[in-house]
Parts: C-alpha cells; sequence; structure tokens
C-alpha cells in the first residue's frame, strides 16, 4: 500500500471514529428533546439503540468501506455465518463474561446478583450491538490492519471503542477495552463480523442480568 493510500485509509478510520462524538450525539440529542426527552423505558429504550446511539456511525462506516473497497484499498465486507463464526461467538461471549464476572467481584463487590431482563433492553441490544461491531470489529479493524497490522490495529479499534462508552467510569471502559480486544481475535479467527456479534449479545443478555 503506497503512502498515500495509508493516509487516506487512516483518514477514513478517523472520520468514523469521530462521526461517533460528532453529529452521532447531536443529532441523539436534539431527537430526544423534540419527543420531550422521554424517560429511558418502554419502547423508548429501544428507538434510541435502532436509530440514535451508533446507527449513524455504522452507516459513515459502510459508505467509507464501499469507497476503499471500490479503491481496491480494503478488502470487501464479509456477511459469512456458519457454524465456526457461531462457535467462536459463543467462546468469545463466554470468556467474555467470566472476565466481566470477575471484574465486578473484584472492584466493585455485590455488584453481581441476579437483574431481572429487560425485553426491551434485549430488542435495542439486537440492533445497536450489530452497529458497534460493523464499525469497531468491522470497518475500523479492517482499515486499521491494512496500515498496521492485526494486533495495532485490534488494540486501537477497541481502545476507541471502550472511550465511547462514556456514561461509566474509567475502570469499566478499560473493561471494554479488552472485550473489543478479546472479540477482535474472535473476529480474526472466524473471518466474519457474526463472530463478534454473537460474542457482544452473549455478554450483554446475560451480563445484564447479572451485573447493576
Amino acid at each position: 500500500m503506497s503512502q498515500f493510500a495509508r493516509i487516506l485509509v487512516l483518514l477514513c478510520a478517523a472520520i468514523a471514529i469521530g462521526s461517533v462524538y460528532w453529529p452521532s450525539e447531536l443529532l441523539r440529542d436534539h431527537v430526544l428533546e423534540a419527543f420531550g426527552n422521554p424517560k429511558y423505558e418502554g419502547v423508548w429504550i429501544l428507538i434510541p439503540h435502532v436509530f440514535l446511539y451508533s446507527t449513524l456511525s455504522a452507516l459513515v462506516a459502510a459508505v467509507l468501506w464501499i469507497v476503499l473497497w471500490s479503491a481496491g484499498l480494503l478488502p470487501a465486507m464479509s456477511s459469512r455465518f456458519d457454524l465456526d463464526a457461531a462457535l467462536w461467538g459463543v467462546a468469545g461471549g463466554v470468556a467474555t463474561l467470566a472476565v466481566t464476572i470477575a471484574f465486578f467481584e473484584i472492584r466493585y463487590p455485590g455488584a453481581i446478583h441476579y437483574i431481572e431482563p429487560k425485553a426491551w433492553s434485549i430488542a435495542g441490544n439486537v440492533f445497536s450491538n450489530f452497529y458497534e461491531e460493523f464499525l469497531y470489529r468491522g470497518f475500523l479493524l479492517v482499515a486499521l490492519t491494512a496500515v498496521f497490522g492485526f494486533w495495532p490495529a485490534a488494540v486501537i479499534s477497541s481502545v476507541a471503542f471502550g472511550a465511547s462508552h462514556t456514561q461509566y467510569p474509567l475502570d469499566v471502559r478499560v473493561l471494554i477495552s479488552v472485550a473489543g480486544l478479546m472479540w477482535s481475535v474472535v473476529a480474526r479467527q472466524a473471518r466474519s463480523i457474526w463472530a463478534p456479534y454473537i460474542s457482544h449479545m452473549v455478554l450483554d443478555v446475560v451480563g445484564d442480568s447479572l451485573v447493576g
């Protein structure tokens, strides 16, 4: 890859990461304000997950990926789903869940207990988790791997993933970055975006019923 191509790919990666903060946050705030800042409950758990959180960033990443693929700078998007991808996804989810439970047991004693699952939250995660995986373990991981190689790309994209979760304290954002790194390995081994998506869903569905 030429120096110009590397700079172009990095610029596109920076645009994708930047879109997480602007204009995504501006769009989210304006839409919620237009609806009177509804409480985060019921259908207003689902709506932001589908339309407002990572949606715009995933669309930006999709457009940039198509452009760079058309220019011959990145491989095509992989939508392969098979048993291997499913097994890697479940294994990654279980491993990340174990790390998460251990972290909260050590850092926040008493945080692990049963919490009744929320159907609206699970439904929302079906969408927002895919958007996040498409952005971080999809476009960013592939783009940065083309420039730096896998491990630097995995670290950078995972740190960006953790940093984007500004609603959590710093130590939890570090944990989220570790999860992202584990899912990057899952994505590479399975050669499919569906594997880290399954890992993400396993962690959220089970973890949200245990940690809080």
